[in-house]
């Protein structure tokens, strides 16, 4: 098993209501983290998993909420936010010996930054409300590979989505999901070449609820 140490510390600050910015650095050391690796042979892949010796991962998250009638009268209904974290990580790989690829790498799976932002609309009456989100992870390692072999890498994929709710007559509310409307394509990649690459495809839902 792996075991891991957490430290973090804080500052919020609270412009008024509905809004927040703040700031934060984390670090985490880890024993005996475990990772995913690839080892090729003549046929088929083989994906498995193993123990390095120790890692450190660490890194600083941004957060702000702003409430855009405060910029102007017109914008009361708006609001944006995001937050982002950036951070980078250090693994021991003694343990692995003269089999891998890289002696110094990330951790597998680790990005080195995450950003998610959006805009809601939701005016007084509560009745009608609209969220656009977007995410975004940073290029990161899919397995780590053994010699010759270079890493095997997930690259950087945008994510879009869209969240309507909306009133119609009497009891009756309609919403609207529209999920992956990029359609980004995911891509594995391994030393310049696409290993393997998909789309998911965009999905649409519309709905009705009624309350008495």
């Amino acid at each position: 098993r792996s075991l891991i140490r957490n430290a973090d510390v804080r500052w919020e600050w609270y412009p008024s209501v509905g809004e927040i910015v703040s700031v934060a650095a984390f670090g985490k050391q880890f024993a005996d983290p475990i990772e995913r690796v690839f080892r090729g042979t003549s046929g088929t892949r083989i994906t498995t998993f193993q123990n390095a010796r120790g890692a450190l991962n660490y890194g600083v998250e941004l957060e702000a909420r702003k409430r855009l009638g405060t910029v102007s009268d017109a914008l009361a209904a708006w609001t944006a936010f995001t937050n982002a974290t950036l951070m980078t990580s250090e693994i021991d790989l003694s343990t692995v010996g003269a089999g891998a690829t890289n002696a110094e790498r990330a951790m597998v799976g680790q990005a080195p930054y995450v950003v998610n932002a959006g805009l809601a609309f939701a005016p007084g009456d509560g009745a009608t409300n609209a969220t656009l989100l977007y995410n975004v992870v940073g290029r990161r390692i899919f397995a780590a590979s053994l010699f010759p072999l270079p890493d095997v890498y997930e690259e950087a994929r945008h994510v879009l989505d869209l969240s309507v709710r909306f009133p119609l007559r009497g009891g009756l509310a309609g919403k609207l999901d529209a999920r992956n409307l990029l359609d980004a394509p995911y891509e594995v990649t391994q030393g310049g070449v696409v290993r393997e690459r998909h789309r998911a495809g965009r999905s649409f839902s519309l709905g009705l609820t009624w309350r008495p």
